[in-house]
């Protein structure tokens, strides 16, 4: 049918070319001990790979710390995700092989580029994940841990997931067991550690219901439960003085913010924050790039408009500041802490490619970096509308249109749609 159509060997043409353009590109960005660290994908390159750099406008001034291309060269190695210590000495990289996700952690020496130390294996699955966060020193981490041979069932391997902590330089068998006896069968886990203090938090999500657990770790080694399954406070994060910003949907769908205080202490206080909006806060889990940060005097908050995202900001009273200067019809991601009060996130269009920028919170400018992507396609002569269309029971359903902007009056069009998950098109 395609090879009878008119044209179809032009189409052909310039759709190999699109998808075969060898256009690099970055992501998850992470800042810590003065480097910078990205995931790098080179096509045609088979796997993505890990780099380290020191300026934002010249990544390609930066090194390769770890190539799975190198190490494996029928490409089948690759990166679930790594984590930098704080320190910025030394990377933890989570690697599996053939797809399986099924992930063993390997420490990289931020300067040499060599592996050190041991191996610690089945730290991520593709049923429930996995996740780690760095001790102060840099000397240990906090681990999901998922069973080992022998431990239960084979069926159940990737199941069971708990949380350990490894010090360096260990056999892992010897791991320090932290939290999760009694945890549902899929638990998923993320934890963050504060730095100045070495507290832990620990979010559990109950399979992929979006139901939420949440544990702090206190400064003596004792586990509190701050929020259970069906309190419907969906995420939580640390702030600089070592409060916590929560996300909660109790009696507020769309979401509000809370600050929790004392909360490793029997009398943890909730006070109210930021109330519920017209719009949806955006809430992440497993591994990805927050979409609520805290820095000393600012909280960014990540909406939904809809389908499109934004980047709010406010400050530690809950009041609305200026947000960094955004793409329209577009979506943001990637937040990341840089020094002070800035940050660094993600912004790309329907017809601009991906961008990471800089907000400057002191100037309040926005700074478009070298992480920046190219287009194989030239978009400038597209135009994007957004309109509201209305389901057969009055649900409002936003739609994004793409047109030429010489075109007038109605025309042929591909029409695509999505829901479930709780995943927007964005």
């Amino acid at each position: 049918t395609l090879d009878g159509l008119p044209s179809v060997d032009a189409i052909r043409k310039r759709v190999t070319e699109i998808m075969s353009a060898e256009i690099v590109s970055y992501g998850a960005i992470r800042f810590a001990g003065g480097h910078y660290f990205a995931i790098k994908n080179q096509p045609p390159k088979e796997q993505p790979f890990l780099i380290t750099f020191d300026s934002l406008e010249r990544p390609q001034e930066g090194r390769v710390l770890f190539d799975p291309n190198v190490v494996d060269t029928e490409g089948t190695t690759s990166v679930d995700w790594f984590e930098p210590s704080p320190d910025g000495s030394l990377v933890a990289i989570s690697l599996s092989k053939s797809g399986s996700e099924v992930g063993d952690v390997s420490v990289f020496e931020t300067s040499s580029g060599k592996r050190i130390f041991e191996v610690v294996p089945r730290v991520n699955s593709g049923t429930a994940g996995g996740d780690l966060a760095w001790a102060p020193d840099s000397k240990g981490f906090y681990y999901t841990r998922h069973p080992r041979p022998g431990e239960r069932p084979e069926v159940d391997l990737n199941f069971y997931q708990q949380l350990y902590f490894h010090q360096l330089g260990t056999d892992s068998a010897d791991d320090r067991f932290e939290l999760g006896k009694g945890f549902p069968r899929i638990a998923e886990i993320e934890v963050e550690v504060h730095q100045p203090t070495g507290m832990a938090l620990c979010n559990v999500q109950n399979g992929d219901g979006g139901e939420f657990a949440h544990y702090i770790r206190s400064t003596d080694g004792q586990w509190r439960q701050i929020s259970r399954f069906g309190d419907k406070l969906v995420q939580a994060t640390f702030e600089p003085a070592g409060t916590i910003l929560a996300i909660t949907r109790a009696d507020a769908p769309r979401g509000k913010i809370v600050r929790i205080r004392n909360a490793a202490t029997e009398q943890p206080a909730v006070d109210e924050l930021i109330p519920q909006g017209n719009e949806t806060i955006v809430t992440s889990f497993y591994h990805a790039p927050p979409s609520l940060l805290a820095t000393e005097n600012r909280i960014y908050v990540t909406y939904q408009l809809g389908g499109p995202s934004e980047i709010r900001v406010f400050d530690r009273s809950g009041n609305g500041l200026e947000k960094p200067t955004q793409l329209p019809i577009s979506s943001v991601g990637g937040l990341e802490r840089l020094s002070g009060d800035d940050i660094l996130f993600r912004n790309n269009s329907y017809v601009e490619p991906t961008g990471w920028y800089v907000y400057d919170a002191a100037s309040g400018q926005t700074i478009k970096t070298g992480l920046s992507s190219e287009s194989p396609v030239n978009f400038s002569e597209v135009r994007v509308t957004r309109e509201m269309a209305t389901s057969k029971d009055g649900t409002q359903i936003p739609l994004n249109i793409l047109r030429p902007r010489s075109a007038e009056g109605a025309g042929p069009l591909v029409l695509y749609g999505y829901g479930g998950y709780g995943i927007n098109l964005t």
